[in-house]
């Protein structure tokens, strides 16, 4: 069990799962934040136009650091790949389709991503606990589907150059 969890802990999987935590962690504080501001805008329309609030809350801030996370997972996904080109040559060599192949480098992906998802929501629970309440996240359906959302952008966007590497490699790559 621990050789499977030291195999699966590479520096780049730690790389990817830090940077996605800490990027969540302000995208939560982010969609919480837009939640209240929708909430409270619903409630007087006539005060300011919501983009001028949303904006003004840290969403762009927020969305920001987003896609340098998305860009951070797509390059760290690349990297990936590309150091285990042999392994996934072997693995053709095989009979593993390209099929298998992605979908078993999509679930290693997707169980970084959740590892750094529930890493960022204890970073935001420590900030919450540490500023009194200015930082805080309320969990709500709209927060828990915004967030599975983001989630799932995030890993198809990072997966689509992996693929094309992938479809790529040939069995013949270990020869020689």
């Amino acid at each position: 069990m621990l050789q499977k969890i030291k195999r699966k802990c590479r520096p780049a999987v730690l790389l990817l799962i830090t940077g996605f935590a800490i990027s969540m962690a302000s995208v939560l504080v982010g969609i919480s934040m837009t939640e209240a501001v929708l909430r409270s805008a619903a409630e007087d329309a006539a005060s300011l136009p919501v983009a001028q609030t949303m904006h003004n809350t840290g969403l762009s801030l927020a969305m920001s650091v987003y896609m340098f996370s998305v860009v951070n997972c797509a390059v760290t996904a690349n990297y990936l790949v590309i150091s285990r080109k042999r392994d996934l040559a072997v693995c053709k060599a095989f009979g593993w389709t390209n099929t298998d192949i992605i979908w078993r480098l999509a679930k290693e992906f997707s169980a970084a991503l959740a590892a750094g998802l529930l890493l960022g929501w204890r970073i935001t629970a420590f900030f919450s606990s540490l500023s009194r309440g200015i930082i805080s996240v309320e969990i709500t359906p709209f927060l828990i589907i915004s967030t599975l959302a983001l989630l799932a952008f995030t890993q198809i966007l990072s997966m689509a150059a992996p693929v094309v590497q992938i479809l790529k490699i040939h069995p013949a790559e270990v020869i020689g």
